[in-house]
């Protein structure tokens, strides 16, 4: 605390500091904000990754899911078939003119069979993209729950989650592993190309001489 009052100058000229501070600092609270609302924003990205058989107190299966919002920011969730049943009850009753295609369900058969769970795993990634693209559904608590946007799971939550964390990174770098030959084949190949051609150019010229 100061010993003296200041003068009316330098009073004022605290005070336009001060005010310069304080509106410095409330441009820097709206960027943040800007910023996480423009990430809030974006439709997020959900890809299914595949499925596990669990086989606890009774039979069933999950589905993984790789929820991604940015580049730098993504999470895991699991979600049962009936999850998704659950789901799509609550946005025909909030949206009514709009209906999203779910894969039905199969009664009386092998709800194990690995055909079939890739059949449905394809069918629910589709509900899945047609849900991201309505912004209104988007937004609703329902899917905001569902996809976790307001609270995402950190990858090591619990073990079942820090397992699927790893397998999914697992599965990324095998799926990069993988592009990386691709292009490295089709670099090769032009390679062959552009030397078969070199070839042709060389004969040809030696023929004109």
């Amino acid at each position: 605390m100061e010993n003296s009052l200041p003068g009316h100058g330098t009073h004022s000229h605290r005070r336009t500091s001060s005010l310069g501070s304080l509106s410095d600092h409330a441009s820097k609270e709206n960027g943040r904000r800007t910023s996480t609302d423009e990430r809030n924003d974006r439709p997020p990205v959900p890809t299914l990754l595949g499925y596990e058989i669990m086989e606890e107190r009774a039979k069933f299966t999950v589905y993984k899911i790789l929820v991604r919002r940015a580049p730098d920011e993504s999470w895991v969730i699991f979600r049962r078939y009936t999850d998704f049943i659950r789901l799509n009850d609550k946005l025909k009753e909030m949206f009514p003119k709009l209906r999203l295609s779910l894969p039905p369900k199969r009664r009386f058969k092998d709800n194990y069979n690995m055909n079939f769970l890739e059949e449905r795993q394809v069918g629910l990634q589709a509900f899945l993209q047609n849900l991201v693209t309505q912004k209104d559904m988007t937004k609703s608590d329902v899917v905001r729950g569902f996809l976790c946007l307001d609270d995402p799971p950190g990858p090591f939550d619990s073990l079942e989650e820090s397992k699927a964390y790893c397998e999914t990174l697992e599965e990324m770098n095998h799926r990069l592993q993988r592009e990386l030959q691709d292009k490295q084949r089709e670099i090769q190949s032009l390679r062959r190309i552009l030397e078969d051609r070199d070839l042709q150019i060389s004969g040809l010229e030696k023929s004109k001489k």
